[in-house]
């Protein structure tokens, strides 16, 4: 069971009047800050109070906040009201009396500011959440009717003072609640060690009889072996090697490491193949669990970072808060990214759900935009519609292959600035190729412009060229066949297109489509200004498996550099 999200307050560095709310939550959730912000007492609360005894662990007095008079601890844990309605006897409630349960908790007062279908429970300083904090609850929302109604039903009570019909009926649910995953943390400091406690300690101690008793399980606990080899499996995709074998000889002296038909002791391997197996055994061993892991990407180079990350959420069954100091640990879709920041003494978490507000995570852990805030490969065209003929092309090419956004990014260099430049403007030409040093992954889309297959391009086209087809592995220039984009488009598709965007122009018998003219020009559309944007669009829409000139050469060279840009994500 995923938590969907929790808020906590009065804990270290969190002051008790300024709720830290961890929402929306999936199964990786990322905390990245500077150093001493909070991000180690964001995993600490969780491994503090979602345990298997909820409430039974006390906060300390060591937990409370410096300066914090008035202390008071409280975690509230967020609920989908469609979850709670599953909760213990829920089950044997009729549909109607659900429904009726379903409106009481979206009263206002019971029903969280963060979403109408979501509702908290949880515990404090004094334990679960009861007594005085339903009742505060039960007091905001009143429920009337409603309330009374439910509590006569599910209690046999009903009447009292103000809120006591709610309060029971809140006390009810509450207490049909079941308990969230037990927590479990892996340090930032790991190694593995020759202790043999019975109990494996996630960091690496009493790991090697772990793995052994997994290696080589008992009759009973056959089912064993497959979490060993799962374990194994991990370590194999995260390092991406398939041929890695791992095993634990009897006298428990080392961990082997098999690769490439060479074996040797773990200490012989790389700091990051310990990592690695520390970070398996824990995430595969503990399961259905919460998992917090500090630093996880020490010793791990970027491309296996985000291996790490993808595996975790896709191949095992926990919920992980992961603190980090990582951006390629951030450069990811799965989880969750929330920035802790640290003011006057007091910290505070906000989710990074937005560009803006990752960017915002990248500065803060001191990485420029130019390094990190960017798509993969970047695209530049003209114009609008140009981007709009090319994503379909691609699309076509590479369905579903690849994410506008994050695999490449299309940009405007703006109208005819390449048309217009001349050999007198180098500084301007100079800066526009400048613009590969924010990513080498670049490709233009450039208009010939030509009138004829004999004629020339300007210089500063043959500038922009020649410096991005020095290396075509990443970087390309692409000169259209025709004058300009549109000489691309099956003659028959953009006089369609053109009829449609343009009903006005069907009075007329368009001139057959020459490939060094302008098809969009004015004389011959009878319009002043056509919407290039328009037609694309409908051009796009209609288009079937034609690929004129150069065209499909063209955008598979265009995939070709977007695969290379991806390759090691």
């Amino acid at each position: 069971m995923l938590i969907k999200g929790f808020i906590f307050r009065g804990y270290r560095s969190f002051p008790s009047d300024q709720p830290a709310v961890l929402f929306p939550l999936r199964r990786v959730n990322l905390f990245a800050g500077q150093n001493n912000t909070g991000k180690s007492n964001i995993l600490r609360v969780i491994a503090d109070t979602f345990t298997e005894e909820e409430g039974k662990r006390p906060v300390s007095k060591w937990d409370r906040p410096l300066g914090d008079a008035e202390h008071t601890f409280a975690r509230l844990e967020l609920h989908d009201i469609a979850q709670v309605l599953t909760w213990g006897e829920m089950g044997s409630q009729s549909a109607e009396r659900l429904e009726s349960l379903r409106s009481f908790l979206r009263l206002p007062g019971i029903a969280s500011t963060l979403g109408a279908d979501l509702v908290a429970f949880g515990v404090s300083d004094k334990g679960f959440i009861e007594g005085e904090a339903l009742k505060q609850m039960a007091r905001e929302a009143g429920g009337g009717e409603l309330a009374r109604e439910l509590s006569g039903e599910l209690t046999g009570t009903r009447g009292g003072g103000a809120g006591d019909d709610a309060y029971r009926v809140l006390d009810w649910i509450a207490r049909q609640r079941a308990l969230p995953p037990a927590a479990f943390t892996v340090g930032g400091i790991r190694s593995i060690s020759d202790d043999s406690e019975a109990d494996p300690d996630l960091n690496g101690r009493s790991i090697k009889r772990r793995l052994l008793e997994l290696q080589n399980p008992s009759t009973d606990h056959l089912k064993d072996k497959e979490v060993f080899l799962k374990v194994q499996d991990f370590v194999r995709a995260v390092l991406d090697d398939a041929t890695i074998t791992i095993d634990v000889p009897h006298d428990l002296s080392t961990i082997h490491v098999t690769q490439g038909g060479r074996t040797l002791p773990i200490e012989n391997v790389g700091t990051g193949v310990h990592e690695v197996v520390i970070i398996a055994a824990a995430a595969t061993v503990t399961q259905n669990s919460i998992l917090c892991v500090e630093e996880p990407e020490v010793h791990l180079h970027p491309i296996l970072q985000r291996k790490l990350l993808r595996y975790l959420a896709l191949n095992t069954t926990n919920q992980y808060f992961i603190a980090t100091h990582s951006a390629h640990m951030l450069d990811s879709e799965i989880g969750s990214i929330f920035h802790v920041t640290r003011e006057d003494g007091a910290s505070s978490l906000r989710y990074a759900g937005a560009a803006r507000e990752r960017a915002a995570v990248c500065a803060d852990l001191g990485y420029r935009p130019s390094d990190l805030v960017q798509t993969n490969a970047v695209l530049w065209v003209e114009g609008p519609s140009d981007r709009i003929y090319l994503k379909h092309w691609i699309e076509h090419l590479a369905p579903g292959k690849f994410v506008e956004g994050t695999h490449y990014s299309i940009m405007f260099y703006g109208g005819s600035l390449l048309s217009a430049l001349s050999p007198l403007d180098a500084e301007e030409v100079e800066e526009f190729i400048s613009l590969r040093s924010l990513n080498r992954y670049m490709v233009v889309f450039i208009d010939s412009d030509k009138k004829s297959s004999g004629a020339g391009l300007n210089s500063s086209k043959r500038r922009v060229i020649d410096d991005l087809n020095d290396d075509p592995s990443t970087g390309m220039a692409w000169v259209t066949a025709g004058y300009t984009v549109e000489n691309y488009v099956p003659e028959q598709v953009l006089t369609s297109a053109i009829y449609t965007a343009h009903p006005s122009t069907k009075k007329r018998s368009l001139p057959t489509q020459n490939r060094w003219s302008n098809p969009l020009a004015a004389d011959r559309l009878g319009i002043k200004q056509p919407s290039k944007v328009a037609i694309s669009k409908v051009a796009t829409k209609n288009w079937g498996n034609e690929w004129p000139l150069d065209l499909k050469k063209k955008v598979l060279e265009v995939i070709s550099v977007i695969d290379a840009a991806n390759s090691h994500t």
